[in-house]
């Protein structure tokens, strides 16, 4: 490996704050050619969901604290005739039959605009991917000139999934934040401000909240990070505890928000409240869970059975969202039994059939690790509906460009793997870290996807951009120390 010496990376007076302004702008107006070509961002079943969700959300909230309000200074009568928010979260539950993030939902809803169309949300998911990538390029080439700069966040935005799943109004990118944000805080810390650092915090933490898959995530990635942290900086133990809570913070905060937020909007301290049972239709479709419920439904008396009988669909949308999924057919009361025997069910399945639920799983994550086409997303659809909205096709999509769009994704990424290989014994320690992280990263995220959800191009799609960011960032590196090589020798021309 080689040195990566202070020297070859400190050269002289460039990477000024106007200069790095400039490189962000560039590159965010970049990241939002898919934006720009779509004039809408890309939409889902859930964008929808999200946006009623938020609205609902922010009006309860202020009619949680109105309720306060008036249980702490108002008069006895004033208080009884006020409306009770619990009673109107349990009605609404009642009526959906679950409950998604409920922080990305306020979100989705303060930046719906303009109109509902959700532009001002996909900004954002692109702001944080090329804020995260900024903090990344400077930690790890504090001087490089801004031409490369530039061409560091022309190839994040224009080859990779990066773009693509910015524009997609869901929380998916902010996986991708979630790993790499978590890599700086952790691998890069002594190279940081402590201003870079709470920043960095709040990211993440920020990040965290918005699907249940990125805690588990974002747990893998930090412990990880935090070994090779501890494997690249020697120090005292006082040293090592202090770091240790400056890593362990974003989840802390993370989940100290989640319960508050929980606890608040349905009086019970949750991770994951009112949560859809993706876990026990994830078991089914792979088969033990199937083979259980076929053996014990009979004897058990589980909810689900209430539901479905013996045999329930064994496609997870079909089992959660179909014209006769679990989300229409259970009453209010089955839903929160099935939540309660959701783990229950889910482990005895896998202790019944261990071998294939191991194979699957191993299976499943394999497949999700290479699956992240943006061929999903579907151009040319725009939100509409006012009060209830919804998502109507007003144009036609755009399979070639989709294409395009997945062999220069692909390409890219293999590419960026093939890069790192060759030139492995020219990483300093820092970039070797840094690497292996990013790979843990996103085996993590290919785990908890393909396990406890499904494969989907858009789950791994949501992370893939994170090895090609390195590999461009490293790539600069060597262009720009080449450069100075030849400058000191006398070989560059004017």
């Amino acid at each position: 490996m080689g040195d990566g010496t202070a020297n070859n990376r400190n050269h002289g007076g460039r990477a000024s704050w106007p200069s790095e302004g400039l490189i962000f702008a560039v590159t965010l107006l970049l990241m939002l050619w898919p934006l720009a070509v779509n004039r809408a961002p890309f939409y889902s079943a859930d964008s929808a969901s999200y946006l009623r969700g938020g609205e609902f959300g922010f009006n309860t909230g202020l009619l949680i604290l109105d309720h306060w309000w008036n249980t702490l200074f108002a008069t006895p009568a004033g208080t009884a005739a006020a409306s009770d928010p619990k009673a109107i979260v349990a009605g609404a539950i009642a009526q959906s039959g679950g409950a998604r993030s409920l922080l990305y939902s306020v979100a989705t809803y303060i930046l719906r605009g303009p109109g509902v169309s959700l532009i001002a949300l996909a900004v954002a998911q692109a702001a944080s991917v090329v804020l995260v990538v900024t903090f990344l390029r400077r930690l790890m080439i504090p001087k490089l000139a801004v031409g490369r700069g530039l061409a560091v966040g022309a190839g994040l935005a224009l080859l990779t999934s990066a773009g693509w799943y910015a524009a997609y109004a869901t929380p998916d990118v902010l996986a991708g934040v979630t790993i790499a944000g978590s890599l700086v805080l952790t691998v890069f810390y002594d190279r940081m401000t402590l201003s870079a650092r709470i920043a960095l915090v709040l990211l993440v933490a920020a990040c965290i909240t918005t699907h249940g898959s990125n805690l588990p995530i974002a747990v893998g990635t930090l412990v990880t990070g935090s070994a090779a942290n501890f494997w690249l900086q020697r120090g005292s133990l006082v040293d090592w505890i202090r770091k240790a809570v400056w890593f362990a913070s974003p989840m802390v905060l993370a989940v100290a928000v989640l319960l508050g937020a929980s606890f608040a909007a349905f009086g019970e301290a949750s991770l994951a409240p009112k949560r859809y049972p993706i876990q026990l239709a994830r078991s089914v479709a792979d088969g033990p869970g199937a083979w259980y419920l076929r053996d014990h439904c009979a004897t058990e008396h589980y909810a689900i059975c209430e539901v479905f009988g013996p045999n329930p669909p064994r496609k997870v949308g079909e089992f959660l969202w179909g014209p006769n999924g679990v989300r229409y057919r259970a009453t209010p009361e089955q839903m929160e039994r099935i939540r309660a025997e959701e783990s229950t069910i889910v482990r005895r399945a896998s202790m019944e059939y261990p071998l294939v639920q191991i194979g699957q799983s191993i299976r499943n994550t394999a497949r999700q690790l290479l699956t992240f086409s943006p061929d999903d997303l579907v151009f040319g659809e725009e939100m509409a509906g006012g009060k209830d909205p919804s998502i109507v096709q007003v144009r036609s999509d755009n399979p070639a460009l989709k294409t395009f769009g997945t062999v220069a994704v692909y390409l890219t990424f293999f590419a960026s793997i093939a890069f790192l290989i060759v030139n492995r014994r020219r990483l300093d320690r820092m970039e070797v870290a840094a690497v292996g992280v990013a790979v843990i990263g996103l085996l993590a995220n290919a785990a908890v996807c393909g396990i406890l959800s499904g494969v989907t191009d858009r789950y791994q799609g949501r992370v893939a951009w994170i090895l090609p960011a390195l590999a461009f960032i490293i790539f600069a590196r060597f262009w720009d120390e080449g450069r100075l090589s030849q400058a000191a020798t006398g070989e560059l021309g004017p």
